[in-house]
């Protein structure tokens, strides 16, 4: 029971204001905010139980540099995406050819991959053995974040006009990616 405990406080801290909380929050001014918060939770989740599962084996597969470069260019991506992406006459977003969900997931899947939540999850695991109350910890403060993260975005960011949130959520992405370019290089 302390390892749920433990785990879910470090979690809920580690989350506020994380990348992956700031998409579930510009994601909800555009998308349904249930199918942004099942994409978010899905991807968190996978990540998550990979985490609890491989322990520290997943600090030795890939080394921190090269997740850090790989985490970048997708910022810097996503970041050119938003800038670029089409918008209908009246404002509104299409929505993606995939899904809301999907495209939920594969973004957080891909910034949250080697983030410092999953090595919280990865260290915690080490330190108390105990994987399952880890993972839930873990799920039960992310749905936390996140699901705050879709109510405020769909509910109060809406209100900001389109071009606005569009310009800003791409410059946190440009942010985020060069900050992390700059962790790896220096």
């Amino acid at each position: 029971m302390i390892a749920f405990f433990v785990t879910f406080l470090a979690i809920l801290l580690a989350e506020l204001g994380d990348k992956s909380q700031l998409v579930t929050l510009t994601l909800s001014t555009r998308f349904p905010p249930r199918q942004v918060v099942a994409g978010a939770l899905g991807a968190l989740a996978a990540l998550t139980a990979l985490a609890a599962a491989l322990g520290d084996f997943m600090a030795d597969l890939l080394p921190e540099t090269t997740i850090l470069i790989a985490s970048a260019l997708f910022f810097f991506a996503v970041g050119t995406w938003m800038v670029f992406r089409q918008e209908t006459p009246d404002g509104e977003v299409e929505e993606p050819r995939h899904g809301v969900a999907t495209q939920t997931f594969a973004m957080i899947f891909l910034a949250e991959l080697g983030d410092k939540t999953q090595l919280t999850v990865i260290a915690l695991t080490a330190a108390y053995g105990t994987p399952i109350p880890v993972f839930l910890g873990a799920m039960a403060a992310q749905f936390v974040n996140h699901g705050a993260a879709a109510y405020l975005g769909s509910r109060y960011l809406t209100r900001l006009p389109g071009r606005t949130i569009k310009i800003v959520s791409a410059a946190l992405f440009f942010f985020f990616g060069a900050a992390m370019l700059y962790s790896a290089i220096f």
